[in-house]
C-alpha cells in the first residue's frame, strides 16, 4: 500500500489511527531495525547515553538530599528521571 498524499488524506481523524497507519507502514522493517542495530557501535552510543543521563540524575540527586534533609535524594531523582523519560517516549509523537 502506498502512503496517501496530503491531499487524499483527512485533516481531522480518530484517535490513534494515524500511529497504525504508521505502525503497518512500518511492520515489514522490523525485524531489519533491530538487526541492524545490534553492532558495537550502536551498544557503544547507548551505553553513552545511558550514562550521560544517569550522571546528572546522581549529581542533583545528591545536591537534592543535602539541601531537603534527604526528603527527596539519588534514588528519587533517578525514578523521576526514569519516569520522565518514558513519559516523553510515549507521548513525543516520534515516528515509528
Amino acid at each position: 500500500e502506498h502512503p496517501k498524499s496530503a491531499q487524499e488524506e483527512p485533516l481531522i481523524e480518530g484517535i490513534g489511527k494515524g500511529v497504525l497507519r504508521d505502525y503497518k507502514m512500518r511492520l515489514p522493517f522490523y525485524k531489519s531495525d533491530i538487526t541492524d542495530g545490534l553492532n558495537v557501535q550502536c551498544l557503544a552510543a547507548t551505553m553513552f547515553l545511558f550514562f550521560a543521563c544517569l550522571a546528572p540524575a546522581v549529581g542533583f540527586g545528591a545536591i537534592f538530599g543535602i539541601v531537603t534533609g534527604n526528603a527527596i535524594g539519588t534514588v528519587e531523582m533517578i525514578s523521576s528521571t526514569a519516569a520522565c523519560g518514558v513519559l516523553y517516549a510515549l507521548t513525543a509523537a516520534q515516528p515509528m
